[in-house]
């Protein structure tokens, strides 16, 4: 067979090109894979991904329906398919969608990550917890994982678990202006304004405009002079 006749030729170097960051090429090689087969399972999703990387989410959809209705056991688009309803507040739909992916690939790191974040927003904190301790342990020291699970912990006080999830990101991306910023903020509610304005002093070096950090820093340097 003549490698171009292969959709897995295409699928394989629109898949490269994506990692590569040419999203822009790696829709057409996807397109051409579905010219020659219209259900290979893996460029549908991966089709799926490039539109909604570029906010159509629509399109997206109508290639989803389409991949979990000709290929129900490929826990990817079901992930996707959570993905979108999560982004349309859809929050019910999205979490029938995880569970079903859970059902047909209970050690995908993804899904657990997405699911947790689905029960956050629905204020389920202890059990968006528990689902990124899965996601954690499937795929260590991710630190999208780790800041929403520091969120997680300090939406009910759980100040030193949140800290312990900043710490982790510190020791990946000393840098991350966004742990650091975070970190400061424990360290605030724990009565440390020093150390809260060092970390804020820090994180906003990076984010100069962080209108929130900027409050805090206010209001810690208030309460040092207070002190004094």
């Amino acid at each position: 067979m003549n490698p171009e006749d292969d959709p897995e030729y295409w699928n394989s170097m629109g898949y490269s090109l994506a990692l590569d960051g040419k999203r822009e090429k790696a829709q057409k090689y996807y397109e051409k894979t579905l010219e020659i087969d219209p259900d290979n399972v893996a460029a549908l999703n991966n089709l799926a991904n490039i539109l909604l990387d570029q906010g159509k989410e629509d399109e997206a959809l109508k290639y989803l329906k389409y991949t979990t209705q000709m290929h129900p056991n490929y826990a990817e688009a079901w992930i996707n398919l959570g993905l979108i309803n999560e982004e349309a507040n859809k929050v019910d739909e999205a979490m029938k969608c995880y569970d079903r992916a859970k059902d047909l690939d209970p050690g995908c790191a993804a899904l657990w990550h997405n699911r947790g974040y689905a029960l956050r927003r629905q204020n389920k904190f202890r059990e968006a917890i528990a689902d990124y301790d899965t996601s954690l342990r499937l795929r260590p020291l991710h630190i999208s994982t780790l800041m929403d699970k520091a969120f997680a912990h300090m939406s009910i006080s759980e100040v030193d678990d949140a800290d312990r999830c900043y710490d982790d990101v510190l020791k990946i991306e000393p840098n991350h202006a966004e742990a650091l910023g975070d970190k400061g903020t424990v360290q605030f509610a724990r009565g440390n304004y020093r150390e809260a304005l060092l970390l804020f002093d820090m994180s906003l070096k990076m984010e100069p405009n962080n209108a929130k950090l900027l409050n805090y820093r206010r209001v810690a340097s208030e309460k040092i002079a207070e002190n004094n």
